[in-house]
C-alpha cells in the first residue's frame, strides 16, 4: 500500500493545477482556485471488512489490500473535474483506461466514475476514480484494489457507491 500513496498524491496535484475554474465577475474574469479537505467518512457505508484508516482519510481492508481514499474538493464541480480525465492524463499517470460512466446513488447524488488499471511491483491493480457532488464541491473517491480480487471486491464497491449521501455528515466536522 505504501507504493500507492505517491501515485495518489501525484494525481491530486495534477487535478488541482490543471483544473482551475474561471468564473464571471462584473465583466472581468477571476480565477477560482479549488481547495481540498478531508471528506466526511460518514457520507458512505464502506464494504464489509473495510475499516477507518489511520494512514489517510478513508477506509482500508488490509486482508484484501484495498483502500478508499476520500477527499472533498471545494470550488469545483464534478463535471468540470471529469473533463480533466483525458487520454493524456492517463498516460501521464501511467494508468490504463478501462471504462467510465455515470454514478447516481440511492440518495440522488450524481457523479462520474473512471475505472483504470496500473502495474505496481509485478501486480495489476484496479483504480476507480469517482467524482460526485454539486455545483460548489466534489467528493473524490480513489478506490484501489488488486485485480486478482476483482470478482470479490468490485460488486461490493459498486454497492458502496449507492450509499453515498452528502447530507450524512460527520460529527467530527
Amino acid at each position: 500500500m505504501k507504493g500507492l500513496l505517491p501515485l495518489i498524491s501525484q494525481a491530486i496535484l495534477i487535478l488541482l493545477f490543471s483544473g482551475f475554474l474561471r468564473a464571471q465577475d462584473d465583466d472581468s474574469m477571476r480565477v477560482v482556485i479549488p481547495s481540498t479537505e478531508n471528506a466526511s467518512l460518514n457520507i458512505l457505508i464502506p464494504p464489509a471488512g473495510f475499516e477507518v484508516s489511520t494512514a489517510f482519510n478513508g477506509y482500508i481492508s488490509m486482508p484484501n489490500s484495498s483502500a478508499i481514499i476520500m477527499t472533498q474538493i471545494n470550488n469545483a464541480n464534478y463535471l468540470k473535474i471529469a473533463e480533466g480525465m483525458t487520454d493524456e492524463w492517463y498516460v501521464e499517470n501511467r494508468l490504463t483506461f478501462i471504462s467510465s460512466g455515470d454514478v447516481k446513488s440511492d440518495f440522488g447524488v450524481k457523479g462520474k466514475f473512471f475505472k483504470s488499471s496500473f502495474e505496481l511491483q509485478a501486480d495489476t491493480w484496479i483504480r476507480y476514480m469517482v467524482y460526485v457532488g454539486d455545483l460548489e464541491k466534489t467528493i473524490w473517491l480513489s478506490i484501489t484494489y488488486p485485480s486478482k480480487l476483482e470478482e470479490l471486491i468490485e460488486g461490493e464497491i459498486l454497492k458502496c457507491l449507492q450509499t453515498i449521501d452528502l447530507n450524512r455528515v460527520s460529527d467530527e466536522k
